[in-house]
């Protein structure tokens, strides 16, 4: 009996061993390694021809393994909505085929929304401005200074740089590069 025991004890604990092992993938920006993929962990990423964004299920040789879950809103029958997963979709995508990662959404300042304000912001104030050269006259209290339209086309424009250069994400090529590591 205890031989049975220690036998399947060992095929047990060999499956769960084979289960675990999974290979890695590393995202690395000038050798110093961004993010992590394992299974368990979320990728966002493009391809040639496609958007991707998914769990990773496996990672085996060049092929990552994902499932991807669509989760809706459904009306109960008390008239109130939860949520609910309505199916999920597995797939697979060749890591060769990444070409650029989605934003890192784990850093406290979104720069991007602080461009895009400014540019809002600097934009608003041109078109206030340009309207009150349009409806008053020169000299007047509500005729706006050239200074402040011209300060505000700048912040306009400092803002669309800054909201543009944000917005790229992380593109494998000089910067970026993205490392296979297989666990055995």
């Amino acid at each position: 009996m205890k031989t049975l025991l220690l036998l399947l004890a060992a095929i047990l604990s060999g499956a769960a061993v084979r289960a675990q092992a999974s290979d890695l993938l590393l995202l690395k920006k000038k050798d110093k390694t961004v993010r992590t993929f394992f299974p368990g962990s979320e990728m966002m990423f493009n391809t040639a021809t496609h958007y991707y964004d998914g769990v990773v299920r496996h990672i085996d040789h060049d092929t990552i393994f994902l499932v991807q879950y669509d989760i809706r809103q459904v009306p109960t029958s008390l008239g109130i909505f939860m949520l609910d997963t309505l199916g999920t979709f597995p797939f697979s995508v060749n890591y060769h085929d990444i070409i650029s990662f989605g934003k890192d959404h784990n850093r406290n300042f979104d720069l991007g929304g602080s461009g895009g304000v400014l540019m809002g912001g600097g934009s608003l104030i041109v078109l206030v401005g340009l309207g009150t050269w349009i409806f008053t006259k020169p000299n007047t209290q509500y005729h706006a200074s050239p200074y402040l339209v011209g300060g505000a086309a700048v912040l306009a424009g400092i803002g669309y740089l800054i909201a543009k250069a944000s917005a790229r994400g992380m593109i494998l090529g000089k910067k970026y590069s993205l490392q296979y590591i297989a666990v055995k």
